[in-house]
């Protein structure tokens, strides 16, 4: 079960109120006792409360001024003292959950004879001419009256009391008694805050009150069987038929998919003017538009792995330093080619799908909808504009956990890219494209991850490097002057897969078997000294990439220097094991021998910086 949230509050709640309330009644009836007891005052001379003063063997008082003065002081203090104490014990249960420590005991006291201090120093002021007789008076009245005083609030207050009681009582005769608590509120709101999270704590367990359909018997919600592509069911509903009625409504189920089906339905296809771009100028131009226009230095090769590495993959990690553009990066890239990227500022507490998906709220019986969910579902109307979705930081949570489907979903084919968001009933009418619950992944869409290496994230697993183009960012650029123009453009999806596919097509800038036999040599001796595995998804990365990189601009061996380094010697970081460090000496002396001695730069800046850690 999800652990309750702590929802206490600093300021006074009823009891406390209560309480204070009682405390000035009190004082209200020292006040009334005092001006009795006064001989001369406005009461007759011999009253009960006089008599009642008598017997507790006090004298009688002529009230002066001094008394007044002291009398009223303390009664004031006694409120304030009363008011802190009462709100210094709030703040101890707030911080500490304790209000009994030796810390805010020491407080409690301090509080104590501050007010103290303040009412009888004040008064004792007030008690000029000085005498033993006028402060011994003073002093004399206080208590008289605090003790009479207390007589008539007991009396009083029973007699109110029961009044009170009777009419109550009376008026609610028919109702079940329940008797009030001060933790009614807090847990009225810890309930509501742990149905609002129940998802994201128990994955299959959204609403009790909803029967099992045929569908989840057959494995749906399992994610086994039925949509071929699609993936992993864990937060996804299965409505039974006492929830029907209530999910009639579509624009109450999913407001904010269907807002995105208002808007989208009716507008106008955005026009591309992108049939001179090819992809060396693409680099070239990017690159000097970040120089020029925002202030942003990138070398030329990570301009190059970044588009490149667009065509190899659907999940593009930008790692290293903060503050080193990575996020920019992302973001310009949109913006240069006349598109609008999407955020998502990654948060330590996901932890499974519904953290960027949302989940069915079982008591609003609405779907808790996220911006994520709502970028994903806008881009199925938006076939020929590239999607570029960022997860700033997004090792900040496990991202094998929060992004699973994903990682799974991406590696089908286009047409299985498909998502059970929600099981609906039968004769519900879903959003325009969430057909049967099921939200299709737009191919123009791709992810870009940016991912910081600190103490406060999470180590990225082989899992996620072998699915993903990660590029590093450890080196700070130098500025370089740019003097020409340097426009915006416009660019379809549809351009830039075919600008991809022209590459990949060319057989000039694809691997030949000579380039792979070379290259195996490097596998193969990584496999035999560092145990370091080479599996089809990236040769099958590379195939991809190699061409469109050499498109760019770039060298077939820089393309393979920058896949090496980072999809097998980056797998080296952490491991100190006495023959690593030989192993990285012969593999220098191997790549001298395949490509050259000033080849490979990329990977021999990688064993460089692991040979000085070992």
């Amino acid at each position: 079960m999800a652990k309750k949230r702590k929802v206490f509050k600093t300021h006074f709640t009823r009891k406390n109120l209560i309480a204070l309330g009682l405390i000035f009644f009190y004082l209200v009836m020292c006040l009334l006792a005092s001006v009795c007891l006064d001989v001369n005052g406005m009461m007759k001379k011999g009253n009960p409360f006089q008599n009642l003063s008598s017997s507790f063997g006090f004298p009688e008082f002529i009230g002066s001024h001094q008394a007044y003065i002291l009398v009223l002081l303390a009664y004031i203090y006694i409120l304030l003292f009363a008011a802190a104490f009462i709100y210094e014990m709030r703040l101890a249960k707030y911080y500490d959950n304790k209000i009994r420590t030796k810390k805010w005991s020491i407080i409690y006291v301090i509080t104590f004879f501050v007010c103290l201090a303040l009412c009888f120093g004040i008064a004792l002021l007030a008690q000029y001419p000085y005498s033993i007789e006028t402060i011994t008076n003073s002093f004399l009245f206080l208590a008289a009256s605090l003790i009479v005083g207390f007589l008539i609030y007991l009396v009083l207050g029973s007699v109110i009391g029961s009044a009170l009681m009777l009419y109550i009582n009376f008026k609610n005769i028919d109702k079940p008694f329940r008797f009030f608590s001060n933790r009614a509120q807090e847990v009225m709101e810890e309930e509501r805050e742990e149905a609002q999270e129940k998802l994201q704590d128990e994955q299959g367990e959204l609403a009790s009150s909803f029967g099992e359909s045929d569908y989840d018997k057959k494995g749906a919600t399992s994610g086994q069987g039925g949509f071929g592509g699609v993936g992993n069911g864990a937060g996804s509903v299965s409505l039974g038929s006492d929830a029907k009625e209530e999910l009639s409504d579509k624009e109450k189920v999913f407001p904010g998919l269907c807002t995105v089906d208002f808007l989208m339905e009716n507008k106008k296809p955005e026009e591309f003017d992108d049939a001179l771009i090819n992809l060396n100028d693409l680099c070239i131009n990017f690159r000097n538009y970040l120089a020029k226009e925002e202030g942003l230095y990138f070398d030329i090769e990570t301009i190059r792995a970044f588009i490149s590495g667009l065509s190899a993959s659907r999940l593009i990690i930008l790692e290293g330093l903060s503050g080193t553009g990575k996020s920019s990066l992302a973001r310009y890239f949109s913006e240069y080619i006349g598109q609008k990227s999407f955020f998502e500022p990654v948060q330590a507490t996901w932890r499974d799908r519904t953290s960027i998906l949302g989940y069915f709220n079982d008591f609003s019986k609405t779907y808790n909808e996220t911006e994520f969910l709502k970028r994903l579902y806008q881009a199925t109307f938006e076939p020929r504009n590239i999607n570029i979705m960022v997860l700033d930081e997004l090792n900040i949570s496990r991202i094998e956990y929060y992004f699973a489907d994903f990682l799974s979903i991406l590696e089908y084919p286009v047409d299985e890219w498909k998502l059970k968001i929600m099981q609906l009933p039968y004769d519900f009418e879903a959003p325009m494209h969430l057909d049967n619950g099921i939200l299709e992944i737009a191919p123009t869409t791709r992810f870009i991850g940016t991912a910081n290496k600190d103490d406060s994230t999470y180590t990225i697993t082989d899992k996620v490097y072998d699915r993903a183009i990660t590029i590093s960012f450890d080196d700070r650029n130098e500025p370089f002057e740019v003097n020409e123009e340097t426009p915006k453009i416009t660019l379809s999806y549809q351009k830039l897969m075919q600008l991809f596919e022209s590459a990949q097509a060319d057989s000039s800038k694809r691997m030949s078997k000579d380039d792979f036999a070379r290259f195996r040599n490097l596998t193969n001796f990584t496999y035999n000294t560092f145990d370091l595995t080479f599996g089809n998804r990236i040769m099958h990365q590379i195939e991809l990439l190699v061409p469109v990189y050499v498109a760019c601009g770039g060298q077939k061996e820089e393309a393979l220097d920058f896949m090496f380094a980072r999809k097998v010697i980056a797998k080296l970081e952490g491991r100190f094991e006495d023959y690593i460090k030989q192993g990285l000496v012969d593999l220098t002396k191997l790549i001298d021998q395949t490509y050259g001695a000033n080849s490979f730069a990329l990977t021999r800046h990688v064993i460089n910086r692991l040979l000085r850690k070992l």
